[in-house]
């Protein structure tokens, strides 16, 4: 079994799905091999964020029937790919106008599916990126697979009165799901696991990331500005973090290392 990273914003507009891209890409360019799973229904289309809106391939309403965990190696092999990295999204040139499972009628039998498409693609992947929407029932549906969950978090007052409700919330929920599981691949019982924090803001002053670390009582693994490398991966039709530069990268390489540190340490 890989490791699980899970990407959820405190507020919208912080850039937490371009933060979760450029991580699976820069583990695929660091030779990991990654998978990129897109579960945020209101996050708009995921496709044309990393370049695959005329790409074919499989999408979230290819796997509406499935029953037990996936063949992760063969459901990547029929994925679309960005730099290397299979991407579940959505919606694709295939399915645009054949209707979604994500539709309000099928949201709940679709959060069924999830946990079984997410422990097939981590067990055939070194690291898996999950990028989650705002909504307890998804972030509940994988608590026991994930090995990290960070928390973007912008810098002005009302998106850090929105974080210092929302990560507290976070904490309990994957600890109160976690404690008392014993997954099939391993042995012992799951310790809860600490949210890591990413402050997103023009210009974040130490002074306030000292704050956010008191307040939040989390670590906060990094720090990103504005990065208009990533404006112009995207309008070149490129993933986040296909260059390997800018705040972004800095931001997912630090994650990257402190999750294979963790795993290492485990």
């Amino acid at each position: 079994m890989g490791t699980v990273i899970a990407f959820v914003p405190a507020t919208g507009g912080l850039g937490s799905s371009t933060l979760a891209a450029a991580v699976a890409v820069r583990a695929a360019s660091a030779a990991r091999s990654s998978v990129l799973v897109d579960l945020d229904p209101w996050g708009g289309p995921k496709d044309v964020l990393l370049g695959l809106e005329q790409e074919p391939g499989w999408r979230w309403p290819e796997l509406s029937e499935v029953a037990g965990v996936v063949d992760g190696q063969g459901l990547a092999d029929e994925l679309p790919m960005a730099c290397g990295v299979p991407v579940l999204t959505s919606q694709g040139p295939a399915v645009a106008s054949a209707g979604s499972t994500w539709h309000v009628d099928g949201f709940d039998a679709w959060v069924d599916t999830v946990p079984d498409v997410v422990a097939g693609l981590a067990d055939a992947h070194e690291v898996t990126v999950l990028d989650l929407p705002r909504d307890d029932r998804v972030l509940s549906s994988v608590a026991v697979l994930v090995d990290a969950v960070v928390v973007l978090v912008g810098s002005h007052v009302p998106q850090l009165a929105a974080a210092a409700a929302m990560v507290p919330e976070v904490r309990r929920l994957i600890g109160n799901l976690r404690e008392p599981v014993v997954r099939s691949w391993d042995d012992a019982p799951l310790l809860p696991i600490e949210p890591w924090v990413v402050l997103r803001g023009n210009r974040v002053e130490h002074e306030l990331e000292s704050l956010v670390m008191d307040q939040l009582d989390v670590p906060l693994v990094a720090t990103i500005g504005d990065d208009r490398r990533v404006l112009a991966e995207v309008s070149e039709g490129l993933p986040p973090g296909a260059r390997g530069r800018g705040a972004v990268v800095r931001a997912a390489d630090e994650l990257l290392l402190r999750l294979m540190a963790q795993a290492v340490a485990a």
